[in-house]
């Protein structure tokens, strides 16, 4: 009998430890944190980092991304080992600040996500579509294109 109890108990706190761990997960799973790791996934999309070269040659050593409605400097992140910068389009044109990221769509919908960006110093365009996974995004279609 205590052992029957002893294997209830155990399978108990078992199911317990792993609803709390589920629950921890979904739960750090806030709509911030979701456009966070979205705006991390496509600055760090495989197939656009060499575009980032145009950097170097001008001597801009931060990542710029155009604040508007769909991004904001509330987002912490890092790129180049140096802050993402996060600023007005009118302030961008008054800092002449030429390579910068500007998103022009960026969409959520429940475990979705669209994006659309622009990189004009390189004359680049891209779209990717994601799924969100345990809280991370994966890449389900890319279609970069320069122009």
């Amino acid at each position: 009998m205590k052992l029957y109890l002893l294997i209830i108990t155990v399978f108990l706190i078992s199911c317990s430890s792993t609803t709390n761990k589920n629950n921890t997960t979904e739960s750090n799973c806030t709509e911030m944190h979701k456009l966070q790791k979205l705006i991390y996934e496509v600055i760090n999309l495989p197939e656009f980092q060499q575009y980032y070269s145009i950097q170097k040659v001008i001597g801009q050593n931060h990542l710029v991304i155009a604040k508007n409605d769909m991004v904001n400097d509330s987002i912490n992140l890092n790129k180049f080992e140096l802050p993402v910068l996060f600023i007005l389009k009118e302030e961008i044109e008054t800092q002449k600040i030429k390579a910068y990221l500007e998103f022009k769509e960026l969409k959520i919908k429940g475990d979705s996500a669209s994006v659309y960006f622009r990189y004009d110093i390189q004359g680049v365009g891209c779209k990717i579509i994601f799924s969100l996974h345990d809280c991370n995004w994966k890449i389900e279609n890319v279609d970069l294109w320069e122009n």
